[in-house]
């Protein structure tokens, strides 16, 4: 994955693994939202497919659902407090 992005400029960022079915930590998810912006710009390593993908999507409802452009895995990005630990 590249660079962060500068984080005071973000209106929303995250940084986290990404499980496969089994719960094994095998990708990556970066996501941020500039200030004012409507797209989100996100960087994955999809934890079922294992590819590399970087791309900008608009979501319409929380949680948002990042879903693999190379293998359509579907990936929950629920708030990290709600998250079952």
């Amino acid at each position: 994955m590249s660079e962060y992005p500068n984080i005071d400029e973000m209106g929303y960022f995250t940084n986290r693994s990404l499980e496969n079915k089994e719960g094994e930590k095998k990708g990556r998810l970066l996501m941020y939202r500039e200030k004012g912006k409507e797209d989100f710009h996100v960087k994955m390593k999809c934890a079922m497919c294992g590819e590399s993908h970087e791309f900008t999507t608009q979501f319409t409802r929380k949680p948002y659902t990042v879903i693999c452009p190379g293998c359509n895995s579907k990936f929950k990005v629920v708030k990290l407090s709600k998250k079952k630990k």
